[in-house]
């Protein structure tokens, strides 16, 4: 290292020299890095040196800020240390690299210190610090070194991401794990690690941006003009304390993008990132008008008892009960379109958990009794009806309910509609949670996440409780007025009496 250098590392910190630094804006013209608010305060995180999550809007820099960070942390290392970008492709890694490069060819030449390696994946110093840009999709990418810090860009973009997580933890070895990312979907690996933080489940250093306190999203107001807000628009105002520079340039944001795209890149709140995010099924609307009621994980839920005139359907998913897969048994009234019982356990035999069904469907009015036949289902039902149980759906041919391509996508369907035409008003936490994960893939393929502690069984077991429930018919006596009721008790009781024999 030349004494120039020498002496400039003893002089400036390097989150100082950060803002020497040159980029390349947005109209591609190079110009000094420097720091925004957002940025800044990414900066004060990444020195507390604590595990960081950062969900963010579009377009605030805080990739840039990130590289950047680590850039002036390897250019200023003595020693030998590594510093890993690692995104869910390749390229994206090695765009991120290239900034950096572009923070090393723009520095003036008296600074630059002497490479050691300067290629598509690395750029390191010298007896010092080294950058790699490093893919999720490379196997084994991340076992053959360890590295100070890493960071994941776009984490909830990430294949495998449990996978993947794991594999950075170990390879930062007591070192600082750096994810930052856009929403995906509802769930996605990402918000599982907010949600954690949240819950103080996790201890990470958690950073949420909202686009309105960045500076560059606003527009002027001409002089006189006449901005009249929408009703949304005066909600949002009062709601976050937007100015009518913020809403103007919301509503051309908006009106090019889409609302649905706005609200996932530009979030207000960590529940607008998530309303409506990725490929899923079911849409944030479908639960707008949901009362979503929290429920601990444990076996029985009764959240209402039977009632004398209801009718109410079973739907039942079935797992091995061995600890793994979930059985859920679910009770729904045709005249509420509410839960009433749920029951949720993994270490039930699917032989034993005929009696479960048994005694829900009895409680419940003699319920209308649908179980997926496939696999362990036709071993239960045969139970059931061992029991003596009979009152089970069966389609239009006698024949049980296999799940298969066609059918999976019919009951789905059903819920769906139900949802949507206020037929189901409330559901529990936990299946709500299950329906808002699942996702279609490129074929059109129902796909259930892999990141629950249950394959969707909660939320399968309403689908197929919902499919049968259009089998179930209201009681007429619920729908009568009670002095109805009373005269036709009173007629059947005479009737009764006029062919008594003695």
């Amino acid at each position: 290292m030349n004494k120039f250098i020498r002496q400039l590392t003893q002089k400036i910190d390097p989150v100082d020299f950060v803002g020497m630094l040159t980029i390349i804006n947005k109209d591609g013209r190079k110009q000094q890095l420097e720091p925004t608010e957002e940025q800044i305060e990414i900066l004060q995180a990444l020195e507390e040196g604590k595990d960081t999550i950062i969900l963010k809007p579009r377009q605030i820099g805080s990739s840039t800020i990130i590289v950047a960070y680590l850039f002036a942390l390897a250019y200023f290392s003595e020693e030998p240390v590594t510093f890993a970008i690692l995104s869910y492709k390749l390229n994206s890694s090695k765009h991120l690299l290239h900034i950096a490069k572009n923070f090393y060819n723009f520095l003036p030449k008296k600074l630059k210190r002497e490479l050691a390696v300067d290629n598509s994946t690395e750029l390191s110093f010298k007896n010092g610090g080294r950058l790699l840009a490093v893919a999720s999709s490379q196997k084994g990418g991340l076992r053959s070194f360890t590295a100070s810090k890493i960071m994941l860009s776009e984490y909830a973009f990430s294949e495998e991401p449990e996978e993947l997580k794991a594999t950075a933890m170990a390879a930062v070895n007591g070192g600082q794990l750096i994810m930052e990312s856009t929403a995906n979907y509802f769930n996605d690996c990402l918000h599982q690690e907010i949600i954690k933080t949240q819950n103080g489940e996790a201890d990470y250093n958690f950073l949420f941006f909202k686009w309105s306190k960045h500076e560059e999203y606003a527009i002027e107001l001409e002089p006189q003009e006449n901005f009249v807000l929408t009703t949304e628009e005066e909600v949002i105002q009062l709601e976050h304390d937007l100015e009518l520079e913020q809403l103007k340039w919301r509503r051309e944001k908006v009106s090019k993008i889409g609302w649905e795209k706005f609200i996932r890149e530009y979030p207000l709140d960590i529940d607008e990132a998530y309303r409506i995010s990725g490929n899923t099924y079911f849409s944030y609307s479908d639960f707008e008008n949901l009362n979503i009621i929290s429920v601990d994980l444990k076996d029985w839920v009764t959240l209402e008892e039977p009632q004398e005139n209801h009718s109410y359907a079973v739907g039942v998913d079935i797992g091995g009960g061995v600890g793994r897969d979930y059985s859920v048994i679910y009770v729904l009234s045709k005249n509420t379109g509410c839960p009433v019982c749920i029951f949720r356990s993994n270490k039930v035999s699917p032989i034993e958990l005929a009696q479960y069904i048994q005694t829900a469907a009895t409680q419940y009015n003699n319920a209308l009794v649908l179980i997926e036949a496939n696999n362990f289902g036709l071993a239960t039902i045969n139970e059931l009806g061992h029991l003596g149980y009979n009152r089970i759906w069966k389609d239009n041919n006698g024949k049980d309910f296999l799940t298969t391509s066609k059918s999976k996508p019919l009951i789905f369907e059903n819920l769906k509609k139900n949802l949507q035409q206020g037929k189901l008003t409330m559901l529990d936490s936990i299946t709500a949670t299950e329906l808002r994960t699942i996702q279609v893939d490129e074929k059109g393929i129902i796909k259930f996440s892999d990141l629950l502690d249950s394959h969707s069984d909660s939320a399968m077991a309403l689908a197929l409780c919902s499919w049968a429930l259009n089998d179930v018919k209201v009681k007429e006596a619920a729908y009568l007025p009670k002095w109805i009721i009373n005269e036709r008790a009173r007629k059947t009781k005479t009737k009764q009496a006029d062919y008594r024999r003695y």
